[in-house]
């Protein structure tokens, strides 16, 4: 038996027994809670935007705060901005080729510019036009015009590009379309 020193110098015998542990036997174990953190979704985003983008914590945090803290005034003032600078760049150029007008290649850097600043905070500008459509897409069809030569229908022209800011839907884009000619065109032309 295990013994111990007494503070006078003598030895004294331990007065418990090792007792080993022995199996419980219950007919029902008591159930464990499943464990809920306060901020679970928030904690597990921040781990997978780490696992994703290997950004130290400090730089996800402040990212999270910032989306959570942007008012809608500005996020409206930054749509404006986008539209404008599509409109700025649809002006610029060749209507029959699509390149930028050779008298605007300067001002087109500079368009470009706020094409990437606007990126930089998140916001991407969605041009439409030549795009197939399909009628479950989110923007406003303002015209439809019968085409002959084509097989389904296409985006012939966007009237407001879609914008989207942190791969959110901010604004519908508005398109004019074309169609296939078929039997029943000329009824669908004049209903749209």
């Amino acid at each position: 038996m295990p013994s111990c020193a007494n503070t006078d110098g003598d030895i004294m015998k331990s007065k418990r027994r090792t007792k080993f542990l022995k199996k419980l036997k219950r007919k029902d174990p008591p159930a464990i809670p499943s464990a809920e953190w306060p901020h679970e979704k928030e904690l597990t985003e921040i781990v997978s935007s780490l696992v994703d983008n290997k950004l130290p914590v400090r730089e996800v945090q402040a990212t999270q705060r910032a989306d959570a803290e942007v008012p809608a005034a500005h996020l409206k003032a930054l749509v404006s901005i986008a539209t404008n600078a599509w409109r700025a760049k649809t002006k610029m150029l060749n209507a029959a080729t699509g390149e930028v007008r050779e008298d605007m290649k300067r001002v087109d850097r500079h368009i470009e510019a706020i094409y990437r600043n606007l990126a930089e905070l998140g916001i991407v500008i969605r041009d439409h036009t030549r795009d197939a459509y399909d009628e479950g897409q989110p923007m406003r069809v303002i015209a439809n015009k019968v085409t002959p030569e084509l097989e389904r229908k296409r985006v012939s022209e966007t009237l407001l590009p879609s914008i989207f800011w942190k791969n959110r839907l901010v604004q519908n884009g508005e398109i004019e379309i074309e169609t296939p000619a078929t039997a029943n065109s000329p009824a669908e032309a004049q209903n749209h």
